[in-house]
């Protein structure tokens, strides 16, 4: 088992799937993980899909690549 339960991980992006920071709220037989964002959105994830994340700089980091995207979009 690669996390446990409220460990705070990042998921990778993977095809459209989005990348975000959430807390495992489930560990599931095998490699499989429940994960709920700041959205409180839960979301099946594998463990070769997610990292060890630290929940208040990875939230922040994302956040401000979320109001970049938005600046570009505004030009």
């Amino acid at each position: 088992m690669k996390f446990e339960k409220d460990d705070w991980v990042r998921s990778a992006r993977v095809g459209a799937k989005g990348s975000f920071v959430g807390q495992v709220k489930e560990v599931l037989d095998g490699d499989e993980y429940v994960v709920r964002d700041d959205d409180r959105k839960r979301w099946l994830r594998k463990g070769s899909e997610l990292i060890r994340a630290n929940p208040k700089a990875d939230n922040d980091n994302e956040r401000a690549d979320q109001r970049a995207r938005m600046q570009h979009w505004r030009l």
